[in-house]
């Protein structure tokens, strides 16, 4: 992908101004933190700490990996971490903000990518959490399939209709 739009949004690279966004967008992702019974600097505080530990575990599993940051009209909307691996595009990371969810940025993204994995005879691949019902549900009727449950989370995959 390069920075060109998808549905209405676009995509680019993070700079440093990103920083709070994606704080911010990091901890809407973790509820479990925010239900800590502690003032919310030390929320915070743990919330930085175990995304600099995402970071640093997605370097090493995906070094080649490309981060981007998804944006509608009015800014940042979310992230999405690709990595592209011989016959595969794996979706590492889509995180989309909780002002900008339930509005089909999530659904726009994977169906550029869809059309670029097919484009390209490969498949799409993510790992998605079991708990998270809306998101299984729209990698459903977005065609992915499980490949196989581990418990906490489910692997699937998307790869184009053979044309006939």
């Amino acid at each position: 992908m390069s920075a060109r739009g998808f549905a209405g949004l676009s995509a680019r690279v993070p700079g440093p101004g990103d920083a709070d966004f994606l704080a911010a967008l990091y901890l809407s992702t973790r509820p479990d933190l925010g239900a800590l019974p502690v003032p919310r600097a030390v929320v915070e505080g743990i919330a930085r700490y175990q995304q600099a530990l995402q970071r640093e575990a997605y370097a090493r599993a995906c070094p080649q990996a490309e981060e981007w940051i998804v944006e509608d009209v009015q800014g940042p909307v979310g992230r999405l971490v690709l990595d592209r691996r011989p016959g595969e595009l794996r979706v590492v990371d889509l995180s989309i903000a909780p002002r900008a969810r339930r509005r089909g940025h999530a659904r726009s993204v994977l169906l550029a990518l869809q059309e670029e994995a097919g484009e390209g005879g490969q498949a799409l691949a993510l790992r998605v959490r079991a708990d998270n019902a809306g998101a299984r549900s729209l990698y459903a009727g977005l065609g992915f399939q499980a490949l196989h449950d581990e418990g906490a989370s489910r692997e699937l995959r998307w790869r184009a209709p053979q044309k006939e």
